[in-house]
């Protein structure tokens, strides 16, 4: 049954239990995560937390993997921040 949700960049999205964050998001026809660090889109890619492309922050915590992490109702999940070294990196 579905009937919990969490909300991706403030819309809803409904999702399974046991499901996670990025299988609700790709279900919902939600592939692209946006800008990532480096020259490639945010994405679900590998689906086993080894590329990263997939990171996003939940409640405006550290970055965690879409892909591996529990989708939970009532959370906000938005894109993850490049961290500070990428940041520089790019400016420069």
């Amino acid at each position: 049954m579905i009937n919990d949700r969490f909300f991706w960049l403030g819309h809803p999205v409904v999702f399974r239990p046991g499901e996670t964050f990025s299988a609700a998001l790709r279900r919902a026809g939600l592939d692209d995560l946006g800008p990532a660090m480096g020259q490639l889109r945010g994405r679900y890619f590998c689906g086993i937390g080894a590329c990263q492309a997939c990171l996003v922050s939940v409640n405006g915590a550290a970055p965690v993997e879409a892909c591996l992490t529990p989708a939970r109702a009532g959370v906000q999940v938005t894109l993850a921040a490049p961290p500070a070294c990428e940041v520089h990196r790019v400016a420069a």
